[in-house]
C-alpha cells in the first residue's frame, strides 16, 4: 500500500514529465498515452483506497458478528441443557402423577369395597335382629361390628387424608408441570428466536463472505489492472528506447547530410569554375572566329582552303553548341539536384557521382576543344604558308569569293545568334549563381536548424534519462504496492479463516 506522500510525489513527477512532453509535438502521442496511464493509476489508487476502507469495515463487522454467533451458540447449548433437565423433571412429575392416580384409584376401590362390606354387615345385622339370639351374643356381635366399623371408618379417614394429600400433590405436580410446560414453551420460543437470529447472522455472514469474495475478486482485477499498467509502462519504455534509437539515427543522418552538403558545396564550386573556364573558352573561340573572318577577308585567294576552314569552324561551332547544351543540361541537373536536396538527402551521394561523371565528360570535352584549338592554330599556320601559293587562284575564284562572302555573311549572322545565346547563357549563369547563393543560405539555415535540433536532442536525452530514473522509481513503488497488497490479502484470508 503506497504512502500518501509517496503517491503525491509520484503524481507531481508525472505532471512535470507531462509538461516536458507537451513542449515537443513529436512526443504528443507518447504524452497522451502517459496521461491515460496516469489517469488509470489515479483511478486504481482511489478504488484501492475505497476497497481497503470497505475491507476494514467488513473485517470489523465480521469479528463482531463472529463474537455474537459464538455467544449465541453458547447460550443455545445452555438452553438445550436446561430444556433437557426440565424435560427429565417433567417426565418424573408425570410418573408421580400417574402413580398418585393409580393410588387414588386403589383407595377409591378400597373405600367402595369397605362401604359394600358395611352395607352387608348392616343388612346382616338387620337380618339377624329378627332372629332369636341372646342378648350377650348380640352385644358381642354389636361390639365386634362396631369395632370393625370404627376400624373401617378410621381407615376411610386415613384413605381420605391420603387421597387429599395425593390430590394436593397432584395439583402441585400439575401446577409444576404447567409451569415447566410454560418454561419449555418460553425456552422453545427463545431457542426459535436465537435460531432465527443465528440464521440471520449466518446469512449476513454468508453475505459478508460473498462481499469479501467479490472484494478479493475486485482486488485481483485491480491487480490485473496494475499488471496491465506495468506492461503499459514497459511498452512506453520500449517506445522511449525506440525514440532514442530514432534520435541517434536522425543524428547520424544529419551528420551524413552535413558531409554530403559540404561535398555538394565543393561540387558547386567546381562546376562554377568549370563554367568560368567554358566562358573563357567560348571567348577564345569567338576571338578565333573574328580572327578567321578577318583573315578570310584578307586572303581571298585562299577561298577553297578557307571554305574548308569555315567548315571546320562550323564543326567547332557545333561542338560549342553541344557544349552550351551540355551547360544547359548541367543547369537543369543542378536545379534537379536542388530539388533533390530539399526532398531527399539520401540521394545526394548518387547525384554527386553523376556530377563527377559529368565533370569528367566536361573535362574530356574541354580537352577536345583545346586539341581542336591547337589543330586550328596549326591549320592557320598552314594556311599562312599556303597564302602565297594561292594568290594566282584569286581571279579564277571570283565567283567563289562572292559565294564565300554570302556564306561568311550567313556565318556572321549565325555568330550574332551565338553571341545572343552566349549572353542568354550568361544571364542563366548569373541566375544559377544567385540560386546557388540562396541554396547556400538555405543550407546554412538548415545547418543552424540541425545544430538546434541536436541541442534539443541532447536535452531530450537528458530528460529521458531523468524520466527513466523516475520510471524505475514508479516501478519500484508499484512493486511495493503489489507486495503490500499480497500481504494484505494474506492477512485478510487469515482473518477470514479465524
Amino acid at each position: 500500500y503506497l504512502e500518501e506522500s509517496a503517491f503525491e510525489a509520484l503524481e507531481k513527477d508525472s505532471q512535470e514529465f507531462i509538461s516536458l512532453l507537451s513542449r515537443d509535438e513529436a512526443l504528443e502521442k507518447f504524452r497522451l498515452e502517459y496521461e491515460k496511464l496516469l489517469a488509470v493509476l489515479k483511478k486504481s489508487r482511489e478504488n484501492e483506497k475505497r476497497l481497503m476502507e470497505r475491507c476494514r469495515k467488513l473485517s470489523a463487522e465480521l469479528v463482531e458478528k463472529s463474537s455474537k454467533v459464538a455467544v449465541l451458540t453458547k447460550l443455545s447449548k445452555d438452553d438445550e441443557e436446561t430444556i433437557s433437565s426440565l424435560k427429565m423433571e417433567l417426565e418424573k412429575s408425570w410418573e408421580m402423577v400417574d402413580a398418585a392416580y393409580e393410588k387414588e384409584q386403589q383407595v377409591k376401590g378400597t373405600i367402595n369395597s369397605l362401604q359394600k362390606e358395611i352395607s352387608r354387615l348392616n343388612s346382616l345385622i338387620k337380618e339377624r335382629s329378627g332372629q332369636e339370639y341372646n342378648v350377650e351374643d348380640l352385644l358381642k356381635l354389636q361390639e365386634e361390628l362396631t369395632e370393625e366399623r370404627d376400624q373401617l371408618l378410621s381407615e376411610v379417614v386415613k384413605l381420605r387424608q391420603s387421597l387429599a394429600e395425593v390430590t394436593e400433590h397432584q395439583q402441585e405436580t400439575e401446577k409444576a408441570r404447567n409451569e415447566a410446560e410454560q418454561s419449555v414453551l418460553q425456552l422453545q420460543q427463545d431457542i426459535q428466536l436465537r435460531q432465527n437470529e443465528e440464521l440471520r447472522e449466518a446469512r449476513k455472514k454468508e453475505k459478508m463472505e460473498n462481499e469479501l469474495t467479490n472484494l478479493l475478486a475486485e482486488m485481483d482485477k485491480k491487480q490485473a489492472e496494475i499488471q496491465n499498467l506495468q506492461k503499459q509502462i514497459e511498452r512506453n519504455k520500449e517506445e522511449q528506447l525506440k525514440m532514442e534509437h530514432h534520435l541517434k539515427e536522425q543524428k547520424t543522418l544529419n551528420e551524413k547530410a552535413s558531409k554530403e552538403l559540404e561535398q555538394l558545396k565543393m561540387k558547386n564550386h567546381k562546376l562554377m569554375q568549370e563554367n568560368e573556364q567554358h566562358n573563357v573558352m567560348i571567348d577564345e573561340v569567338m576571338k578565333d572566329v573574328n580572327q578567321k573572318t578577318t583573315q578570310l577577308k584578307d586572303r581571298e585567294d585562299e577561298a577553297t582552303q578557307l571554305r574548308l576552314e569555315i567548315s571546320k569552324l562550323n564543326k567547332t561551332r557545333d561542338v560549342v553548341q553541344n557544349k552550351l547544351r551540355a551547360a544547359e543540361e548541367q543547369k537543369l541537373h543542378a536545379e534537379h539536384e536542388k530539388e533533390m536536396l530539399k526532398n531527399q538527402i539520401s540521394k545526394l551521394e548518387r547525384d554527386l557521382e553523376a556530377a563527377k561523371k559529368q565533370a569528367e565528360i566536361d573535362k574530356r570535352a574541354t580537352d577536345g576543344l583545346v586539341r581542336e584549338r591547337d589543330m586550328l592554330n596549326q591549320n592557320l599556320i598552314k594556311a599562312t604558308n599556303a597564302t602565297q601559293k594561292q594568290i594566282n587562284l584569286v581571279k579564277l575564284h571570283e565567283q567563289s569569293k562572292q559565294n564565300l562572302e554570302a556564306e561568311i555573311q550567313n556565318y556572321k549572322t549565325e555568330a550574332q545568334k551565338q553571341r545572343k545565346i552566349i549572353y542568354q547563357l550568361e544571364k542563366e549563369r548569373d541566375s544559377f549563381i544567385s540560386e546557388t547563393t540562396e541554396l547556400k543560405e538555405k543550407v546554412l539555415h538548415h545547418m543552424k536548424d540541425l545544430e538546434a535540433h541536436q541541442i534539443q536532442i541532447c536535452d531530450y536525452e537528458k530528460e529521458i534519462q531523468v524520466h527513466v530514473i523516475k520510471l524505475k522509481q514508479q516501478q519500484n513503488l508499484c512493486e511495493t504496492l503489489r507486495t503490500e497488497r499480497s500481504l494484505y490479502n494474506k492477512n485478510l484470508i487469515e482473518a477470514k479463516v479465524e
